[in-house]
């Protein structure tokens, strides 16, 4: 554990920020810690701290776990948050970042060209191994165009080759580490065994924390009731004994509802409308009494009157009456000029 400890921090070190490094040294000393112990620690803001975290916790570098917990004197658990370092998945993130790292830079170390291994002192030409083959003699390979004794160049590296290199030799610490915890198991950090082996947080007496009691549900041992709610039904209970007179009961159950109708009926200056909708509201309005309540009809009576003017339209009069009236027709004759031999006769 204590090679995995030292990767991981040497790891924060040498790519992080300091308050980062901060926050994994705090987790590898106290191996699990509350947001409001590790924001006092670091003497941050705990909305700030959220934020660190959130970006570690994505880069694999630590774990954030949630439990509720109850406060004394409350009734309502209220959930806490911790970080701890689960150092298995961290290694596994590292070996990755350094594998990617290195296959990105093989990229570019592959040369484009073959490399000229032989160079010439007169006339400054290079060839190849290939291309000097055939141009062998005791004293070594001779120049195919001066006929000179070739010389080997020095090793060059491509610029690919040269980062690679420097790559290599940065990371050495990386790859020294990881090939020792390879040999070697790692234990299984869970947020149970971390929360175990917690070193306390020493607090001043002006920043302490309201103490808190964490609460275990499992599928098993589920709570059957609410804390502060229990004991909540009626505390009595009425019992009702019929002597089975049933008529008596319907009679005082029908007497009851017609007292409640009544209290709770609408006033009359709502029910009833003062628009007459009737021929006998129709009729009382002029004063005349209706002999039937169906609602009255307004007809059109013509009136045609023979040897009359043509530009008479007074004679053309409307209305109101019963429902079993008919319309009739008169026709006054050629002679005739008075009015009153109109008349309207009523048909049942």
């Amino acid at each position: 554990m204590e090679v995995a400890q030292r990767l991981v921090r040497s790891v924060m070190r040498a790519f992080y920020t300091t308050q980062e490094i901060l926050v994994i040294d705090a987790l590898v000393i106290h191996s699990a810690l509350l947001d409001l112990d590790l924001s006092y620690l670091l003497k941050i803001n705990i909305k700030d701290l959220h934020k660190l975290c959130a970006s570690l916790r994505d880069a694999r570098f630590l774990v954030v776990h949630s439990r509720p917990e109850m406060l004394e004197g409350k009734t309502r658990p209220i959930s806490r948050t911790y970080y701890y370092i689960d150092y298995r998945q961290t290694i596994d993130a590292i070996k990755w970042r350094v594998h990617k790292t290195d296959k990105d830079m093989q990229v570019h170390a592959h040369p484009v060209d073959e490399t000229k291994e032989y160079t010439c002192p007169r006339c400054s030409a290079q060839w190849t191994q290939m291309e000097v083959l055939d141009t062998f003699s005791p004293e070594g390979f001779r120049c195919g165009r001066c006929d000179a004794l070739l010389e080997l160049s020095k090793e060059q590296e491509a610029p690919g080759h040269q980062q690679l290199s420097r790559m290599n030799n940065q990371f050495k610490f990386m790859t020294d580490l990881l090939q020792q915890i390879d040999s070697m198991v790692i234990p299984e950090c869970t947020f149970e065994n971390a929360i175990q082996h917690a070193r306390p947080i020493e607090r001043e007496s002006t920043h302490e924390v309201q103490q808190s009691i964490p609460l275990e549900y499992s599928i098993h041992n589920k709570p059957s009731a609410v804390k502060g709610l229990t004991d909540t039904g009626p505390k009595t209970m009425q019992v009702t004994i019929s002597d089975g007179n049933d008529e008596q009961e319907t009679l005082e159950s029908r007497k009851r509802k017609e007292r409640l109708a009544a209290e709770n009926a609408l006033p009359s200056w709502i029910t009833n409308s003062s628009v007459p909708t009737t021929a006998a509201g129709a009729a009382a309005s002029r004063g005349d009494e209706g002999d039937d309540d169906r609602p009255a009809k307004k007809i059109k009576s013509e009136v045609k009157l023979e040897g009359g003017d043509d530009d008479d339209e007074d004679d053309m009069i409307f209305e109101d009456v019963g429902p079993t009236t008919k319309k009739t027709k008169v026709e006054a004759g050629a002679g005739e000029e008075e009015e009153d031999d109109i008349d309207f006769e009523d048909v049942v």
